[in-house]
């Protein structure tokens, strides 16, 4: 009789507690946009064609949603438009096109053994646009009356869009190095010569890249509490565990980017 007493009281107890935490919970939901700064960083297995890119802005913004559990925890749930990628200004590895390759058999003629790609001085950027959908912790500190510090991070995933690649500008082609130091018109005749070739061009690269993506995000931040819910404005950063190209015979990168974002989220 004194263990089912025990756990009659343990019942009421429960009972009593749970519906109080429930109405101490809060939801919140809104929107936040800005921007990113993205950059694709070589992987392990990166070739020339996959390395020298520098960061370039791109837009970041999306749907929030927050379950606040306590004073301090908060459990946040995201669904982002992010633009990934990166830009390579200067002399740069492309795929060789099937219009050159048959000079290229012809250069162990010459006693050159020349990579499978060429050297170009151009501009190019590469565009990838994700869903990305993070689910985060975050942790609140209150600085007065008003005014919160935050800071959060856990895992999303990533759902590609579209990716495509920019090239602008035209170049001398070179068979070797980034350098610039051998054109492949100084060991061609003058009938064979091919000049300053242009390479304004944007191509589609949605298929060469995968799919999905996993990775890990975070933020931190200040919100203003208003009497329907917060303002708050933050920066953070996410990256991607997993290469981008399907063949790695293109390099492997992963994606990555920094973000300054503000939004409001109202209290429903």
């Amino acid at each position: 009789m004194k263990t089912k007493r025990k756990l009659f009281v343990l019942v009421l107890i429960l009972c009593s507690i749970l519906p109080a935490n429930a109405q101490k919970h809060k939801f919140y939901t809104g929107l936040k946009a800005g921007l990113a700064i993205p950059n694709l960083t070589a992987g392990t297995k990166s070739t020339p064609l996959s390395e020298n890119y520098s960061s370039k802005l791109g837009s970041y913004g999306g749907i929030v949603g927050e379950l606040q559990t306590s004073k301090i925890l908060s459990i946040r749930a995201e669904i982002n438009y992010s633009s990934q990628g990166g830009k390579r200004d200067g002399m740069q590895a492309l795929p060789l096109p099937p219009a050159l390759e048959q000079l290229w058999q012809m250069l162990p003629q010459f006693g050159i053994t020349p990579d499978n790609y060429m050297y170009v001085d151009i501009k190019s950027k590469a565009i990838l646009n994700y869903l990305e959908i993070p689910v985060m912790a975050k942790f609140t500190f209150s600085l007065g009356s008003r005014i919160n510090f935050y800071m959060q991070a856990g895992p999303y995933m990533g759902i590609m869009l579209n990716a495509k690649n920019i090239t602008s500008g035209s170049s001398s082609v070179y068979y070797k190095d980034s350098n610039g130091i051998f054109p492949i018109d100084a060991i061609l005749s003058d009938e064979m010569k091919i000049g300053e070739l242009p390479f304004d061009h944007t191509e589609n690269i949605t298929s060469d890249i995968h799919r999905f993506n996993v990775g890990g995000q975070g933020a931190v931040g200040f919100e203003l509490n208003m009497d329907s819910g917060k303002f708050f404005i933050e920066g953070g950063g996410n990256y991607g565990f997993m290469p981008i190209q399907k063949d790695e015979a293109n390099g492997t990168n992963n994606t990555g980017a920094g973000t300054v974002t503000f939004g409001y989220l109202f209290q429903l």
